[in-house]
């Protein structure tokens, strides 16, 4: 039994590490899919359905960085770099976690209407988390090292693109907005989905630095 022990610590099953990579991927852009679908939604009394969908979404990314540590925590040997392996799966799972976050100000902050600007960037983020995850499902194997190095620097464009909106719609929101409340909500449910992309980027970054170091 002893043996049988040390040996699962020494030779790891490298497959379960992308296992988690690719479910923190796939919950962060099931989180993305799920905030287009909120604010193409209308009706008030379907939101809730919608956030609490959302936040099934975060609690599968904060699962998979759960089981991440802890197998990293039990093997000796992993078939990258460990704290590579951690960093990008925590990058992965806090891309749902903003998502999540923002799509609770809806509810938190009671926001009847949704401010301008939100679904652009709802879209990009959608393209952004369907770039990604196609990437983390590549990481598998180093012959698409060139794909993934597309992907990250498609996810910069993107983040350029919506900080363009971002900037548009924000000052666009304070020179007519003059419920200072209603600024404030809107303007951090913007801010929200705009730091949501720029974690996207620092995705592409990850991926991009573990190719690098373990080409």
């Amino acid at each position: 039994m002893w043996l049988q022990q040390l040996i699962r610590w020494f030779l790891p099953e490298e497959h379960k590490f992308f296992d988690f990579i690719e479910q923190a991927a796939d919950s962060s852009d099931r989180a993305a899919h799920l905030m287009e679908e909120l604010l193409s939604t209308n009706p008030r009394d379907s939101r809730p359905q919608i956030i609490e969908r959302i936040r099934d979404a975060e609690h599968a990314g904060d699962k998979a960085m759960k089981d991440m540590a802890d197998a990293l925590d039990a093997t000796f040997v992993t078939p990258l770099d460990r704290e590579d392996l951690y960093h990008i799966t925590n990058k992965l799972e806090s891309v749902s976690d903003l998502i999540s976050a923002t799509a609770n100000h809806v509810s938190v902050h009671q926001m009847d209407t949704l401010p301008e600007g939100s679904r652009e960037l709802a879209a990009i983020l959608v393209k952004c988390t369907t770039q990604f995850r196609e990437a983390a499902h590549m990481l598998r194997d180093h012959k698409n090292a060139d794909k993934i190095r597309q992907t990250s620097r498609a996810l910069h464009y993107l983040e350029h693109e919506a900080d363009v909106i971002f900037r548009m719609r924000i000052a666009d929101l304070f020179a007519r907005e003059k419920d200072a409340i209603q600024l404030i909500k809107h303007k951090e449910f913007l801010e929200g989905l705009e730091d949501a992309v720029d974690h996207c980027a620092h995705v592409g970054t990850a991926m991009e630095a573990m190719l690098i170091k373990n080409g």
